[in-house]
């Protein structure tokens, strides 16, 4: 009798952990379905209702971006890469004592078991934390009809970015007993390091190239691109940064570049937030390091010089008024006004400011 309640206990334990295991890696393509079924619909009648307003006529189409297709290879992926980290979490009494390259780094071979415990135990909080920042993350882009296939893939590489660096970070360390020699004692911190690199693996990475900079490296080359980053754009958040980057928009010449309606399609912000930073990065890519100087006298977007009639006078006067070189202005107004894109991005945002007014169909092609 014993034996059997022994026997129906380990059968739970083993059921209890291949249920976590499959919740943890079933959650991708669960949102996934849950994307298509619920919030698909929304997102079109959502880009129907801006290109409506905007009185753009195009072909392109909410489903050519977001067609179940695309989803199939990085759902995968995401899900395989948490499901062989969750298994080793959960089933890690199958790989105890398991020596090898990974774990033990430089002392392969040596059978250091503290290093090797030490190391999955970093691997582990590292997957906690990026799963986490990554659930949350897709739940948000679930909920706000933007989850692209590229998420997926962001996830598994999040997740094995926070791994790797975390294990080297735990090297750095070594582990007691091992023979190793560690100059920072901080073992006890390293399940809380390895999580907030797993929330957070850019951001450690660029931390650590930055004391690289300031130890091994004499020099710095300045690439003078300061002015053209997307920290200069009015009311773009961290948030707003880190979605643009995953459309391979990481500085305002990208986005002054960027298609109106690929951004609708694939980004959850509206048509009016969308060409206000357009018009923002536009003028951004004209003034440069003087834009601040434009800025003070409320010239913001490329639209704004579009607004009424500017006179060289004018232009003189708002020059003077924060000692902007006036010829510099009149380069900006002229290329402003020759722009045809500029212009009928211009429209665009004055018949979304009045919607109710008849609008002229216009071809979305004007503006690439």
């Amino acid at each position: 009798m014993l034996i059997d309640i022994i026997a129906l206990l380990k059968d739970y334990s083993f059921l209890s952990k291949s249920t976590i295991v499959l919740l943890v890696a079933g959650f991708m393509p669960l949102m996934a379905m849950s994307y298509f079924w619920f919030m698909m619909g929304r997102k079109e009648k959502k880009y129907a209702k801006n290109m409506r307003e905007m009185g753009i006529n195009t072909n392109k189409k909410v489903r050519d971006f977001y067609s179940p297709g695309k989803f199939i290879l990085p759902v995968l992926f995401a899900t395989a890469i948490c499901l062989l980290a969750v298994y080793n979490i959960i089933f890690v009494d199958d790989f105890k004592n398991v020596d090898s390259l990974l774990l033990a780094g430089p002392y392969f071979g040596l059978e250091n078991t503290a290093l090797i415990n030490q190391s999955r135990g970093v691997l582990s909080w590292a997957f906690v934390g990026g799963f986490i920042w990554s659930a949350q993350n897709i739940l948000r882009r679930v909920i706000s009809y933007d989850l692209a296939p590229n998420v997926f893939y962001s996830a598994g590489i999040r997740i094995m970015l926070a791994s790797g660096v975390a294990l080297v970070l735990s090297f750095m360390l070594g582990a007691d007993n091992t023979g190793a020699t560690s100059f920072v004692n901080v073992r006890a911190s390293l399940p809380a390091v390895a999580f907030i690199t797993g929330m957070f693996p850019d951001r450690m990475v660029s931390y650590l190239m930055r004391v690289f900079e300031k130890y091994l490296m004499t020099s710095q080359l300045d690439l003078n691109t300061k002015h053209l980053s997307l920290d200069n754009i009015q009311g773009f958040s961290l948030n707003h940064k880190e979605r643009f980057k995953e459309l391979g928009i990481d500085n305002a010449q990208n986005l002054a570049t960027a298609s109106l309606t690929k951004l609708l399609i694939e980004t959850p912000y509206d048509a009016r937030q969308i060409l206000d930073w357009i018009g923002q990065a536009k003028l951004l890519c004209y003034a440069g390091q003087n834009i601040n100087r434009v800025r003070a006298v409320g010239i913001r977007t490329v639209y704004d010089l579009q607004k009424g009639q500017k006179s060289p006078a004018v232009l003189q006067r708002l020059g003077d008024s924060v000692g902007l070189n006036q010829p510099l202005l009149n380069v900006i107004y002229d290329q402003v006004n020759d722009d045809e894109g500029i212009r009928a991005l211009h429209n665009f945002m004055q018949k979304i400011n009045s919607p109710n007014e008849p609008t002229m169909i216009k071809e979305l092609e004007a503006v690439g």
